[in-house]
């Protein structure tokens, strides 16, 4: 950067406004120390204090409205005109110089905020010991500089002052206050965001990288008075802050649970998985026996007997959507004789032609024979079908006529050779079957068009 930019004198206030923060803003931050500076003016009334680097004067508008005598001393004249505004009582100095030329135990409070990482470390081991020499005993020294335990402050936002030095870790200020003689010390972590501070809350990389307190302090006290001492013990007692471990450690007890509850799925799927295999397994168990029981069906003599049945209830499922058809074109006037033909042709012949089917084997025979002979009614019926559709001469079932049992089972009836040897094929059969659908057709296409 120019020499001539940086020794502007209207640069570094500006830097100030665009980076640091509106004065109401800094003011409202620096209430945190209000816990310690309010004891110390309550018991070394009157309170004489000195800011050094007081830049806007938002901390001596603070001290003066809680009853210090405060002054400031910049070196940079062009900050100093917001504070000589608003009549605050500052001086254009070197701040070590203007220290070295106070009395001794003339201040209860030394401050200095951000103006550490601007010095040397010679120049600040200088300054806290001038600073020691005079406080008044149990006097305060409130050093607060940028936080380089927050990775993003201590690798980049830190060297975005040009006038910037070096980076000082807070057990390194810490320790210099100790050496220079100060009785205790106090590190204040600062302006970390209210939401990581909630228990539990969430904690992302990017927060462990940026979410440590950005600013801290060191708050040492030089050794003096018991009652005094007492009066700050709260203040030194309390905890504020976020540290790089901590946050560290909360994404790591979060990610920690995380691979927990991923493994606990984990394993809750490969539960699943056994089950669903072993249900798999079963499953094509059951398949297995399943068509094992199916061959032994298929096998069996009960499904070899029951085949014409089966044929038959195929039959009658084409003769209802026939039937459905032709109610469909014709309507409820559709002649008769079709109905009865159809019933002869899908049910009762292929009804008739399974009979002559099983008289091939004459154990299948005899069963059917004895099992139709329990139900007369069913031997009469099968007979009438037959003597129907291969003997319609006969009176006795050309109208629906009455006919007696006799007649029916005379085995010199017409009749009766649905039990003897001689039988027609079943080629000889079907051919019949066909012959007659081609008359039933042309007989329904035929009233159809006079329909």
């Amino acid at each position: 950067m120019h020499p001539m930019i940086l020794a502007s004198a209207d640069f570094y206030r500006a830097f100030e406004d665009r980076f640091r923060g509106p004065r109401a803003e800094i003011k409202e931050r620096l209430k945190v120390y209000l816990p310690f500076i309010q004891p110390l003016q309550e018991k070394c009334a009157p309170a004489m204090a000195l800011d050094l680097g007081c830049g806007r004067g938002e901390w001596l508008e603070l001290l003066t409205e809680h009853g210090f005598s405060a002054q400031g001393v910049d070196i940079d004249d062009g900050m100093l005109s917001a504070c000589r505004r608003r009549g605050l009582n500052v001086h254009t100095a070197d701040a070590l110089a203007f220290l070295k030329a106070l009395p001794g135990e003339s201040q209860a409070l030394v401050s200095g905020f951000h103006i550490a990482e601007h010095l040397s470390f010679d120049v600040l081991q200088e300054l806290v010991c001038q600073a020691l020499r005079v406080l008044i005993p149990g006097g305060l020294l409130i050093l607060e500089t940028p936080n380089p335990e927050n990775i993003t402050v201590g690798t980049a936002s830190f060297y975005l002052d040009p006038t910037h030095q070096r980076p000082l870790p807070p057990p390194l200020l810490a320790f210099l206050t100790e050496f220079a003689g100060f009785r205790r010390q106090k590190i204040l972590r600062l302006q970390e965001s209210s939401e990581l501070l909630r228990s539990g809350a969430p904690i992302t990389l990017l927060q462990v990288l940026s979410g440590v307190s950005p600013d801290y302090a060191v708050v040492a006290q030089k050794n003096g008075p018991i009652e005094l001492f007492s009066a700050l013990d709260s203040a030194f007692s309390m905890d504020c802050g976020l540290t790089l471990d901590t946050l560290a450690n909360q994404f790591q007890l979060q990610a920690d649970a995380k691979a927990q509850q991923a493994e606990a799925k984990a394993q809750q799927a490969e539960a699943k998985a056994q089950q669903a295999e072993i249900k798999a397994q079963q499953a094509e168990a059951a398949s297995k026996e399943t068509l094992m029981q199916l061959d032994a069906v298929y096998a069996s003599t009960s499904w070899r007997v029951t085949a014409p049945l089966r044929a038959v209830k195929d039959l009658w499922f084409r003769y209802t959507m026939l039937a459905s058809r032709l109610k469909n074109r014709f309507g409820e006037k559709r002649p008769l004789r079709i109905k009865e033909k159809l019933s002869n042709y899908f049910i009762k012949a292929p009804l008739i032609w399974g009979v002559h089917r099983m008289q091939r084997h004459r154990r299948l025979k005899n069963g059917l024979r004895s099992m139709i002979r329990r139900f007369p009614w069913v031997e009469r019926r099968l007979l009438t079908w037959r003597a129907a559709l291969y003997r319609p001469s006969y009176a006795i079932l050309s109208g629906g006529g009455s006919y007696s049992s006799e007649a029916v089972f005379d085995p010199h009836s017409a009749l009766a050779d649905i039990w003897s040897a001689k039988r027609r094929s079943s080629e000889e059969i079907i051919a019949n079957i066909k012959s007659e659908l081609s008359a039933l057709k042309a007989d329904t296409n035929g009233e159809g068009a006079h329909g």
